[in-house]
């Protein structure tokens, strides 16, 4: 009986060798996200991430991973990573992975691995802390971890804090974890290829809500609240984020929407990585830094339920809104004046 979790099978890599030396396949059928256009973006993080870590020697954890998405993949075709064995030291090594389907790139990432060792009185050290009067993460049962639907993890939301109205200084938090636990048989590396994956959930949508933009043409489909008091909690700091898409509420018709919103690329550098364990609550805080130019740049804080600092990320994407009706007219005064 197969009792790994799903995100375990959506990160399980094979060598592929029939396509040559250092290229290697999902181990399974890639996961399907109804409604989706493409592939969730984690898939390829992570599995392109399990994929070097199979030409790394055991003492070696990654360290920083820099990701750009250069096309959306098919659940239906087989992905296959080629790893480049960029540099090998004795402290550092680098690896550069090329994602293929069907003859064209996907994906690229390259990703830098560090020995670990013994902490020293030569290093410095400080980390960021978690923020405080953030409301703990609700206890789990044992049915809530049951792979019930496919989705390998579930969010918390807890809500954005409503001390300002500057979006660059608005700050939006939500726990997150894997369905089930990581079994023990893939070590560290398995939680931080589950990391990378669950990076990518409910990031970029961070910038057009930080804008009080709520609505979408095409609704994000990756955050997974498996009940209703699962979209916020009770806190002094913060508002519940709506979320219309979530709740099957209509949409406004003089309300703003994002017409698009595409990932371009992501980074993510991890800390304490042998002390990552995802199938544990882990509190994530997105931040936007600038938006312009039908771009826009956020970035994402991990900690764990203790305080510690695991991961910093920071993703660009494009975000525009839908062109309005009334748009066009004020287009059309503009043209004539």
């Amino acid at each position: 009986m197969d009792n790994t979790t799903p995100i375990e099978r959506q990160l399980e890599v094979k060598p592929a060798s029939d396509a040559g030396p250092d290229v290697f396949t999902h181990r399974h059928t890639l996961w399907q996200l109804q409604g989706a256009r493409g592939i969730f973006g984690g898939i390829t993080i992570g599995q392109s991430l399990s994929a070097a870590q199979e030409t790394i020697a055991p003492e070696f954890d990654a360290h920083s991973m820099h990701c750009t998405f250069v096309s959306a993949g098919s659940a239906t075709e087989t992905i296959y990573y080629h790893v480049e064995r960029v540099r090998d030291g004795k402290s550092f090594i680098i690896r550069a992975v090329k994602a293929i389907q069907n003859d064209r790139t996907i994906f690229l990432a390259t990703i830098s691995f560090a020995r670990t060792s013994p902490e020293s009185t030569t290093n410095l050290h400080h980390a960021e802390p978690k923020p405080p009067m953030v409301p703990k993460p609700p206890a789990i049962a044992s049915d809530d971890n049951e792979d019930v639907s496919g989705t390998p993890y579930m969010n918390q939301s807890v809500g954005m804090t409503h001390s300002t109205s500057e979006p660059s200084a608005k700050r939006m938090h939500q726990w997150i974890k894997t369905r089930g636990k990581i079994s023990s048989k893939w070590g560290s590396r398995a939680h931080l290829a589950a990391l990378a994956f669950m990076s990518d959930s409910y990031f970029l949508a961070g910038l057009p809500q930080s804008h009080n933009v709520w609505s979408f043409v095409n609704p994000p489909v990756t955050e997974f609240y498996d009940r209703e008091d699962r979209l916020a909690l009770a806190s002094p700091i913060h508002t519940p984020i709506p979320r219309p898409h979530v709740h099957g509420g209509q949409t406004v018709s003089t309300e703003r929407r994002v017409g698009m919103m595409v990932s371009l690329d992501h980074s993510i550098h991890f800390h304490q990585t042998r002390d990552l364990k995802v199938d544990d609550w882990l509190l994530t805080e997105v931040q936007t830094h600038w938006a312009g130019q039908g771009r826009g740049l956020v970035s994402q804080k991990i900690w764990d339920q203790d305080g510690t600092l695991l991961a910093a990320c920071t993703q660009e994407g494009i975000v525009r809104l839908e062109r309005r009706s009334d748009d066009h007219n004020q287009s059309d005064v503009a043209s004539k004046l």
